[in-house]
Formats: C-alpha cells, sequence, structure tokens
C-alpha cells in the first residue's frame, strides 16, 4: 500500500485532532470487508458518511482506504490479504471495539510507550506534554491522530483529555499469558462460529485435538487478544480444520458404539464373587476417612452394583469423575483397588471388574449410571450430528457490522444533525395582508395572477422551507427557551430599518436574561441612517446600553486621507455585504444567514433566500466568521452615548480619523 504517513497528512484533522473517518467501527467494518471479499470502500460508505455529518467536512475515499489497508495489515488482522486469527476472533466478537485497541497497544510499541506515560496523569493534559512524547514526523502524523481516532482521548490545540478508563484497560491486558493458552482460546472462538450448535465440550474437544492445549473456559478476554497481538501471525488451515473436525466425529462415533455396548448387560458375568474375612462396609474401613471420604463412598457404591448385577462387568468411570471434578481416574482406580476382594483393570476411562467381594454393604447405584448412560448417549449422538453437518467456511461471517455503523452513528452529537432550513423572502399575500395586496397589484390583471400563483406556492411549500421572519423569530426565541452558556447575540448587517422594531422585544428580554448584543453593520456617512438605528433599536433597550456593542466595518482599497470635505464617491470602498445572525456557542445555539438585510424590502418583499441551522459545525464556522470580522473592525467601535445624539454631519469611520 501506499505510505501511511501520506494518508494521514490527508485525513487529519484539527481540533479536535484525528484522522478523518476512522475508528474502531470503521476498522472492524474494514476487515468484514476483507472477510467478504469485497471492497473495503463500500464498507467503509456508513462511516464516511457519519464522519461528514459529524464534522461538516469532506475527504477524499482513497486516503481512507488506504490508511485501513494499512491498519489491518500492520495489527496483524490480515496477512496477503487472508484474515488471521486473531483477525477471526474480532470478527466473531459482539463487542470488537476493545479487542481494536488493545491489538493496536500490542503492534505498535511507540503506541503503548505513549500511553504508559499518560497514564500516570489524571483526567487531561497540556498539548506541549503529549507533544513532547511524540520522537518523531510519524508520532505527530501517525500515531497520536490514530490514538485519538481509535477514542483513547481528544486532542485539542491548548489541551488533551485522556480516557483513563480505556488506557487502563488495554495497558493491563498487555500482561504476560501463555501464549498455548490464547492460541487455543482464539481457535475455540472461531470453531464456536464455524460449529456454531456444538456444546462446550465438543468446543474443548476440537481445540485439543487442533492445537494440543486444553482451553481454560473462560473465553477470549483482551488479555488473551494482548497476548496473541504479541506472537506470530497466525492463518488458520480450512483443510487441517476439516481434518480435525472428521477425526473428532470418528472418535464420537466410536465412544458411542463403546457407550451404546455398555447399556446391554453381558450374556454371562465374568466377575468373580469371592469371599472376604468381614462383610466390606464404608465404616469397617480403614484409612478411607478424611477429605477423600466421598470418593470412598462411591467407589463403595459402585462395588456394590456390580456385586448385586454381576451383568454389569464394565463401567464408565466418568459417571464418577464428571460429576466429582477432585476425582481423577487414576485416584478412583486407587480407591477402587484399596476395597477388599476387588481385583479390576483401567482402560480409556473404562474400569473393568474381574473380582468383587461376596458381601457389600452399600447402596446399588444401577437405575442412576443408567440413566447416566442414556444421556451421555445422547450427548455423543448429537455432537456427531452437529459434526456431520459442519461446513468449514472461513474466515466466519462478521457477527456485529451492523452494530458497528449503529454505533458510529450514535456517537454523532446531537448537534451535529441539527435541523437545516432553507429561508426564504417571497411575497407572502396572507401574511401581508390583502389592503397592502391591493395597493400592490392595482388593477394589473398580470400581478393578480402573480398574488395568485404565491398564494398557492405559499400553501404548498414543502416543510424544508422557511421564512426570514419564522427563523428569526426562531432564533431569538432559542436564547429566551433553552439554557445557553455563552450570551451572545450576534447580529451582521450592511442596512437596517425598522424591521428592528419589530424583534425588539425579543432583544430586550434576552438583553434582560445576561445576553449581550454585538451588533456589526456597514459604515454610513448619512446621519439619518444612524437616527433611524437609534430610533428602531437603540433608545428601546437603553436601560441595558452597556450589554450593546455596535460596531462597523469599512475600507478603501487605497489609503488616503480622508477628511470631513471629501467626496466619499471619490473612494473605492469596500464593507459590510454579509448578512447574519448568531445566538449562543456551537452545540447550543442557532445560525440564520443569507441575503436578507435587516430590513423590510428584504423580511416582506425582495426574493431573498439563505440557511438556518443548529448544526454545530455549522454554528462554530458561522461564528468564526464574525467574530474575525467583529474583532479588526475593533478601532470602529461606535459610543452608544454618540449615538444618542446623531451630530447633523457626515461621520467619517474611526478607523481613518
Amino acid at each position: 500500500m501506499s505510505n501511511p504517513l501520506h494518508a494521514a497528512n490527508d485525513l487529519q484533522t484539527q481540533s479536535p485532532e484525528c484522522l478523518w473517518a476512522l475508528s474502531a467501527e470503521s476498522v472492524y467494518s474494514a476487515l468484514a470487508a476483507k472477510a467478504a471479499g469485497e471492497p473495503i470502500q463500500e464498507r467503509l460508505e456508513p462511516h464516511v458518511r457519519a464522519e461528514t455529518i459529524r464534522t461538516n467536512d469532506e475527504r477524499d475515499t482513497d486516503p481512507v482506504v488506504s490508511i485501513h489497508e494499512w491498519l489491518l495489515d500492520e495489527l496483524g488482522l490480515i496477512e496477503n490479504d487472508t484474515v488471521s486469527l486473531l483477525g477471526m476472533v474480532v470478527l466473531a466478537s459482539d463487542g470488537p471495539q476493545p479487542f481494536i485497541r488493545v491489538v493496536t497497544i500490542a503492534r505498535l510499541q511507540s503506541a503503548e510507550m505513549v500511553l504508559r506515560s499518560c497514564n500516570e496523569i489524571n483526567d487531561n493534559i497540556p498539548r506541549r506534554e503529549l507533544d513532547s512524547l511524540l520522537a518523531d514526523e510519524w508520532d505527530e502524523a501517525v500515531l497520536a491522530p490514530l490514538l485519538a481516532s481509535l477514542g483513547f482521548m481528544t486532542i485539542y490545540p491548548d489541551s488533551v483529555d485522556l480516557n483513563q478508563e480505556r488506557i487502563a484497560t488495554s495497558l493491563s491486558a498487555q500482561q504476560t499469558l501463555s501464549t498455548e493458552t490464547a492460541v487455543a482460546e482464539a481457535h475455540r472462538k472461531v470453531l464456536s462460529h464455524v460449529v456454531a450448535s456444538a456444546d462446550e465440550a465438543c468446543l474443548e474437544d476440537l481445540v485439543q485435538r487442533l492445537t494440543r492445549t486444553t482451553p481454560i473456559g473462560e473465553g477470549i478476554e483482551v488479555r488473551e487478544v494482548a497476548t496473541l497481538a504479541s506472537t506470530r501471525t497466525i492463518i488458520v488451515d480450512d483443510t487441517e480444520l476439516e481434518d480435525v473436525i472428521r477425526d473428532q466425529r470418528q472418535e464420537y462415533e466410536d465412544e458411542f458404539d463403546t457407550l451404546r455396548s455398555l447399556l446391554v448387560p453381558a450374556p454371562e458375568s465374568t466377575v468373580e464373587r469371592v469371599e472376604t474375612d468381614n462383610p466390606v462396609r464404608f465404616d469397617s474401613l480403614s484409612d478411607m476417612t478424611g477429605e477423600n471420604a466421598d470418593e470412598w463412598r462411591a467407589a463403595l457404591k459402585l462395588v456394590a452394583t456390580v456385586a448385586t448385577y454381576p451383568d454389569l462387568t464394565t463401567f464408565d468411570m466418568r459417571f464418577v469423575t464428571e460429576r466429582r471434578p477432585s476425582v481423577t481416574s487414576y485416584s478412583f482406580y486407587q480407591a477402587l483397588s484399596s476395597v477388599p476382594g476387588v481385583e479390576c483393570e483401567v482402560s480409556d476411562d473404562l474400569v473393568e471388574f474381574e473380582t468383587v467381594p461376596e458381601t457389600v454393604h452399600s447402596e446399588p447405584v444401577r437405575d442412576e449410571y443408567m440413566k447416566y448412560l442414556v444421556r451421555h448417549c445422547s450427548a455423543i449422538q448429537s455432537r456427531i450430528d452437529t459434526l456431520l453437518q459442519a461446513s468449514v467456511s472461513l474466515p466466519p461471517v462478521p457477527v456485529s457490522t451492523e452494530a458497528m455503523v449503529a454505533q458510529d452513528y450514535k456517537s454523532i452529537d446531537s448537534g451535529a444533525i441539527a435541523p437545516t432550513y432553507f429561508t426564504y423572502t417571497l411575497v407572502d399575500p396572507d401574511a401581508l395582508g390583502e389592503k397592502t395586496m391591493d395597493a400592490y397589484t392595482g388593477d394589473s390583471r398580470g400581478l393578480g395572477r402573480e398574488q395568485a400563483r404565491l398564494r398557492r406556492w405559499h400553501e404548498r411549500r414543502s416543510s424544508g422551507l422557511e421564512s426570514y421572519t419564522t427563523m428569526t423569530d426562531r432564533l431569538f426565541s432559542l436564547g429566551l427557551e433553552r439554557d445557553i452558556g455563552d450570551k451572545v447575540l450576534r447580529v451582521m448587517t450592511p442596512f437596517d430599518d425598522d424591521t428592528f422594531n419589530e424583534y425588539v422585544a425579543q432583544i430586550r428580554r434576552l438583553l434582560k436574561h445576561g445576553f449581550e448584543l454585538r451588533l456589526l453593520t456597514r459604515h454610513t456617512k448619512e446621519s439619518w441612517e444612524w437616527d433611524r438605528l437609534q430610533r428602531n433599536l437603540l433608545s428601546e433597550i437603553k436601560e441595558h446600553r452597556d450589554q450593546v456593542t455596535v460596531r462597523t466595518y469599512s475600507r478603501f482599497k487605497e489609503y488616503q486621507r480622508v477628511t470631513p470635505d471629501m467626496d466619499f464617491r471619490d473612494l473605492g470602498e469596500i464593507g459590510i455585504h454579509a448578512k447574519l445572525q448568531t445566538v449562543g456557542a456551537p452545540g447550543e445555539g442557532a445560525a440564520l444567514l443569507g441575503s436578507a438585510n435587516f430590513m423590510e424590502n428584504s423580511y416582506d418583499w425582495n426574493p431573498e433566500c439563505g440557511v438556518y441551522t443548529e448544526r454545530t459545525q455549522f454554528v462554530d464556522a458561522a461564528i468564526e466568521f464574525f467574530d474575525i470580522v467583529w474583532d479588526i473592525s475593533a478601532a470602529d467601535e461606535i459610543s452608544i452615548e454618540r449615538l444618542q445624539e446623531i451630530p447633523d454631519r457626515q461621520l467619517i469611520p474611526t478607523y481613518y480619523s
């Protein structure tokens, strides 16, 4: 594949810093694509869409595919386009994200070093401390963003928030564990999907035959995965697995034949009953008490059964050992051999009696033993049937594909999927009223037809369109309805008129609730325009004047000395043209922008259009734009007191005066 450094540079995001469209969930989906022999790009598409929603950003898909292909290979999840045993374990997991994180730490030594240093710190660290742990360009461009993408940390320009729980879990899993045990548990995990209906005993028998190791029975956890990731890459051979299943099935068939023969009494007894000095009873035997008393009682019951039913010459010792974990075949044979008058031989968990005492004072267990044989025969037959139906198809079908996509979408902040409306102004006959529309149309048939068409359009318009008046009202109301932390109302408009007066009641309530109003407008030399702003807005909120700031932005393309008596028409002017309103901060507020000035013509008459949204990323971008213009306009801040008394002369921008 191509250099991961190039792909990482293409995908690196800022604030927070990570690799775009890469997550533990997307790594699983890429691995699932490899398992299914499908193009990775198709499986990654839902994650790319989720990231587009999450970040309000787009990237080329080639580096997204490239970084995933590199990571699958680097983590040992695939080798030469074949899914490894480790990869199969991840595929077969219901919750693979912790496994992917643990494998990353096990395979990338520098990742473990960075996280161990971070693990000694609580909650968060300055960004410079993380940077000091990064050794080179690769660490900076690939490793740190990768750790962020996998959820170990959130990297901001000035600080780093650490997910201590994930870090601690992944690091503690890196403890030394028996490789044989880890491999055995991994095979059992894979076999549980290859032979889905197999019981635990069947799976253990298959693993033992395949790996020569008995799994410990606790299932595969992060420790086993970390150990497996630290060893050589293991590829499971389909043919070998088929041979193991076939051989194990033959063993079960042989065992079934043996058990079935035990259910049929021997036609002639071969057991000899011998005289003993005293009747055999538990309390008369020496050295048969203490911690092994239960074992001795079981031995006497078996001897009593043979003495009572001499046609039962052979017993399956698992009848005793499987119900008493502390009893082994050897220890039970020793107990039997210690009973006076007993001679027996043991082979393959079967004990065959040659002699038993004439009289044994103990309870026979023939009925219980027969029930055991029937149950065991049934279980073995079920395993035979299961292995007969087994079809080896590797790698196993991914079990969490849909869950991973759902998890990725679930992680999207609600603010990233907030409603977005196309905002418009188009003459609305019902809203303007009959009198106003009659004055507008007069006797013109054409304007009459236009009025009818406009009315029908407003009645049938789609839900995705909302008027400027509606959305301005919603934006101002949002500040009153929500518990907004960043109490700032930003308004950028080149022109204004009496329309401010229609919303002044809401603005006054916002100011009363602690909001600050920042009004950014074009500079005008006409005093009557400032007088109109004073009349329609500022005079109505004078009790909150310390919460109101007005700035203008007006520049000339070539610097000239500006004097009050100059003809401004001789100067090439640039100034505010954008129309923008925001309330609150990203994640809690909203933004409205478009072509409409804060004027009656823009809100009622001119065809205008724009966008209203509460999406976090969009509001963030809108505020960032407003604030940079606001900051560079600091020199042109208009004194509110000065605006209370509008001078009867042209006003020169403070920037030039």
